[in-house]
């Protein structure tokens, strides 16, 4: 008789379950890296815009330049909040998907343990199966010394 697991069913439901745990960890991490990509691209335009702006300001420069400037670096100072801010609330995400990759692999190893240990009392209970055939072996035959 070959072994099965009576709840291979449920460990191949808890093994699919952390492979989707996985992707969704790996999707908010790349999430994750295209805030903190766009926050560096926002910062050096903030950089560019300052460097422009101070280049300028060596010369005379006309209020609506200035103006435009300050207006532009002050959108920029709120651009990177807010992608701060986006960081912020991915990092909470890509906490709370490790979070659950954890407790599901927590849950996979329960029912790999379970399984090992019901193939061991499968293995045990053949192994003493196969010692009570022999032992009527031996009585079988060590009866028929006897007799004969």
């Amino acid at each position: 008789m070959a072994y099965h697991f009576k709840l291979d069913t449920v460990l191949m439901l808890r093994r699919n379950l952390e492979e989707v745990a996985q992707q969704k960890l790996a999707k908010e991490l790349l999430v994750l890296d295209a805030h903190s990509r766009r926050l560096a691209e926002v910062k050096k335009a903030r950089e560019d815009l300052i460097a422009e702006f101070e280049q300028k300001k060596k010369a005379p420069m006309n209020p609506a330049f200035f103006s435009f400037y300050m207006n532009s670096i002050s959108r920029r100072e709120q651009e990177i909040e807010g992608v701060l801010q986006l960081i912020a609330n991915q990092q909470k995400a890509v906490a709370k998907a490790r979070h659950e990759l954890a407790e599901r692999v927590k849950g996979k190893k329960v029912m790999e343990k379970a399984k090992e240990r019901d193939y061991q009392k499968y293995q045990h209970e053949e192994l003493r199966k196969e010692q009570n055939e022999a032992d009527e072996q031996m009585v079988l035959r060590f009866g028929r010394q006897d007799n004969g």
